[in-house]
């Protein structure tokens, strides 16, 4: 079997080499040296389980605790090959998803690297609103909400880092009586940024849930 590597899993491998290389720069005692990689390589096996040579010959070659950050990053991106990218969704397939939004503005949808996506979202500046797109059972599906313009230092809810947010407000229709509500969460500015923190596709689940629910 082909090994394959959602976006999430390579942001967590990543994160974990640079901590461990972050690591041999302050830390000389050779026993927590030795500990540090060994709870590195188990988390990149249970990040990416089966055995795969490729990410055998990771684990093996980030154990050289002289190694630094530009030599790592490119033992890392030995695994972009297996990324599956999120699938490029095409202008008219994101109008059908967000059809009641009015002179919908979308990004330069040509200079994204799909591989960096669990989740894609932009700003719309002008209309202080925020649209995010994400897969599920293959199915391509949107959320829209209003931003808030104070943003802030705190923790996002999706990629549970500290980053600068914003207040997300989305709009839904309770069932029964036909009012709506708004529930919102605070979430990262930088959606790009969000995703390369995001470790585990469960996060986003639980902010998509929270959020329509």
């Amino acid at each position: 079997m082909t090994l394959t590597i959602q976006p999430y899993q390579y942001m967590k491998v990543n994160d974990i080499v640079y901590n461990l290389v972050h690591q041999y720069q302050s830390v000389n005692d050779l026993r927590t040296v030795s500990a540090l990689q060994e709870l590195a390589a188990e988390e990149i096996r249970e990040t990416i389980p089966g055995d795969e040579p490729i990410v055998e010959q990771l684990i093996l070659n980030i154990m050289d605790r002289r190694l630094r950050h530009r030599a790592t990053e490119k033992m890392v991106q030995t695994l972009q090959a297996f990324i599956v990218p999120f699938a490029t969704p095409n202008k008219k397939q994101i109008q059908q998803t967000f059809k009641k939004a009015k002179k919908l503005m979308l990004p330069d949808l040509s200079v994204v690297d799909w591989r960096d996506y669990t989740f894609f979202a932009w700003n719309d500046v002008a209309t202080r609103r925020k649209y995010i797109l994400y897969y599920e059972q293959e199915e391509l599906l949107g959320l829209v909400g209003d931003v808030s313009s104070p943003i802030v230092r705190g923790y996002c809810s999706i990629c549970q880092h500290e980053e600068n947010v914003t207040m997300f407000l989305a709009l839904n229709k309770r069932h029964g009586d036909g009012r709506y509500t708004k529930k919102g969460n605070y979430i990262c500015v930088d959606s790009l940024q969000c995703n390369r923190n995001l470790h585990e596709r469960v996060l986003f689940d639980r902010f998509v849930t929270t959020i329509k629910n």
